[in-house]
């Protein structure tokens, strides 16, 4: 692993410089919320534009009168100085966030974002300052019948595509982080289908409606040349000279963007050569690993770059605790906690020791130990499955239940990503190991997992594979409860029921998915089974119809104690074996040989 050398501190103007910034008004607390704001604005402005757009799929004209509504106000004095303060502030801050990074190994979002929105100015000063400039300075009309006939007759080949890509680069960057703050409203899950449904068509009726209104245009030109002559913005030898000067100050424009941009890119090397030439910062992980980084790198970024598994259900905005550390040497050098990471860790009761990861940058050497494991192992296969049988089959299957003991408990006095943190991990692992078994999660409810097993027909495998997944499932929470000890008061406990029967497998479709789902009374029976356990004080509860086919009776083998219990809507009871410890079920289902 590459390693910055560490040698004698000596301050410099880089380092004098990022201090600097980081204590500008603009930047310090209010970064967040001028981002938001100057975010909502802009995408305010792109919406009523896009909105705008989709009414070419009627007619230019009718662009042109919606336009009274829907961009007219942004044209006035007040919508002027908030749109293009909002654009500055916007782009500016977005460079100062460039600037900050340590380095760019990014989650996929975010680095779209980035990239992104690093590309709108690039493509949008060419159109919006042409525009402004033509309007203010040279008093020109850009009214859509002429911009449309720009694009479509003059400027097929290269400002119509570059137009097309503006629309989307701006929409996506705009959508994603528009989700990046939503994603935390409670009532997010519930709208996210309509608003993906949104983000969807209103890109495309924009886009529609300009190509419907440019061909429209283009047709009208081409039956009527003095007709076409009328919509020439820079008409005359007056325009030709008006145009060449617009455009120089343009290009003018554009190459400063682009010089602040690579300025940016630059400082950031060349603050990064400083901090590897002069000074670095070492972090020693448990185990006696140190990771040795500039001055500046947050620990949770630390622990990316050096490929350290840590925690961050958030991803490192402090709005979760799941990346907390304890500082075991050097707390004292530490600056205090800022505003949001004060906030998260007042919430959770912190002691002095705790920090967030994400929030913490340390200037000195530190040794610090992660406090939430970030889970280990191969999880591929811990997903929901996405189709496996088509059509409808009568099928005898195997149906396993698993729901958590005292979730309610486990979630109180917890942010809620610290309890989705610990619900995930918990899915994961009975996922995780239905699926290694050869079941499929038909649904998760909560802490509740319902499964199936022989959707292949094979009913005395089905059986013995759903034995087999509650023996691992039971293993995986003995393992999960030891990782997250000390996130917990007492070891995780859980129900678990199965049983066989006659089912309807296949798969139920809506308009956004496919599900594969088995229908009858074989699942039902299997979570009453579950529910039992509590009554009958062990943690499994199988029905002696299951365990018949998994494994057969051998004669002059005594089998396992059997009871009798009760399932609502039945008119007999079931017979069932309980499973009070593992070595039980292990007796029965012996683990294969490596």
């Amino acid at each position: 692993m590459n390693r910055w050398v560490v040698k004698k501190r000596r301050p410099g103007a880089l380092k004098r410089y990022s201090s600097v910034l980081d204590h500008i008004g603009l930047i310090g607390n209010l970064e967040r919320p001028l981002r938001l704001a100057t975010g909502l604005i802009l995408f305010a402005f792109v919406s009523s534009h896009f909105i705008n757009h989709a009414f070419g799929i009627r007619s230019a004209a009718a662009m042109q009168a919606a336009r009274v509504v829907l961009l007219d106000p942004w044209q006035s004095q007040v919508g002027l100085w908030l749109l293009y303060t909002s654009f500055i502030v916007h782009g500016l801050l977005g460079l100062h966030a460039l600037f900050r990074r340590r380095h760019l190994r990014l989650p996929a979002s975010e680095a779209w974002q980035l990239a992104l929105g690093l590309t709108v100015p690039l493509l949008l000063i060419t159109h919006a300052a042409g525009i402004r400039l033509g309007t203010s300075v040279y008093g020109r009309d850009f009214s859509y019948d002429r911009v449309l006939y720009n694009f479509f007759v003059l400027e097929p080949d290269l400002g119509l595509p570059r137009q097309l890509i503006l629309l989307l680069i701006v929409w996506i960057h705009g959508c994603i982080g528009l989700r990046a703050w939503l994603r935390f409203k409670p009532w997010y899950p519930r709208a996210a289908t309509v608003l993906a449904s949104l983000a969807t068509l209103v890109p495309l009726l924009a886009i529609l409606g300009v190509v419907n209104a440019g061909l429209d245009i283009r047709e009208a030109a081409l039956r009527d040349p003095a007709h076409a002559a009328s919509l020439l913005i820079w008409a005359g030898s007056e325009g030709e000279q008006a145009a060449a000067s617009a455009s120089r100050i343009v290009y003018g424009l554009t190459i400063a963007y682009v010089g602040l941009v690579f300025g940016t890119l630059g400082l950031r090397a060349l603050r990064d050569w400083h901090a590897k030439r002069f000074h670095g910062v070492n972090i020693t992980y448990p185990g006696q690993r140190t990771v040795s980084v500039p001055p500046g790198f947050s620990v949770l970024e630390a622990s990316r770059w050096a490929g350290i598994p840590h925690a961050s259900v958030c991803g490192g905005r402090g709005r979760c605790s799941t990346c907390r550390v304890r500082i075991v040497q050097g707390a004292q050098a530490l600056a205090a906690p800022g505003p949001v990471e004060r906030l998260t860790l007042r919430r959770i009761g912190a002691p002095p020791p705790i920090r967030l990861a994400c929030q913490l940058r340390p200037s000195t050497d530190v040794s610090i130990e992660p406090l939430v494991p970030a889970g280990a192992g191969d999880t591929s296969r811990a997903s929901r499955f996405d189709a496996a049988v088509e059509g409808g089959l009568e099928l005898q299957i195997a149906a396993m239940f698993v729901d958590l003991r005292e979730s309610t408990r486990l979630a109180t006095d917890r942010l809620p990503y610290d309890a989705l943190f610990l619900f995930d991990r918990y899915i994961q692992a009975v996922t995780g190991a239905i699926e290694r078994n050869g079941g499929r999660a038909t649904s998760i409810a909560g802490d509740g997992v319902m499964s199936v097993f022989g959707v292949d027909g094979k009913a005395e495998l089905a059986a013995r594979n759903a034995f087999a997944a509650a023996r691992d499932v039971w293993d995986a929470l003995e393992r999960l409860s030891g990782e997250l000890a000390g996130e917990l008061e007492a070891p995780l406990r859980i129900g678990m029921g199965i049983h066989v029967g006659m089912a309807v497998v296949g798969m139920v479709s809506t308009r956004e998915s496919q599900t594969l789902q088995f229908l009858g009374d074989t699942g039902n029976i299997a979570a009453k089974l579950e529910e039992q356990s509590k009554a009958l004080g062990c943690t499994l509860v199988a029905s002696v119809a299951a365990l018949d086919v998994a494994a057969p009776p051998v004669p002059g083998i005594a089998r396992a104690e059997t009871s009798h219990v009760a399932i609502a809507g039945r008119d007999a009871p079931i017979e069932v074996v309980a499973f009070s410890h593992k070595s039980e079920l292990e007796r029965l289902f012996p683990r294969p040989q490596a």
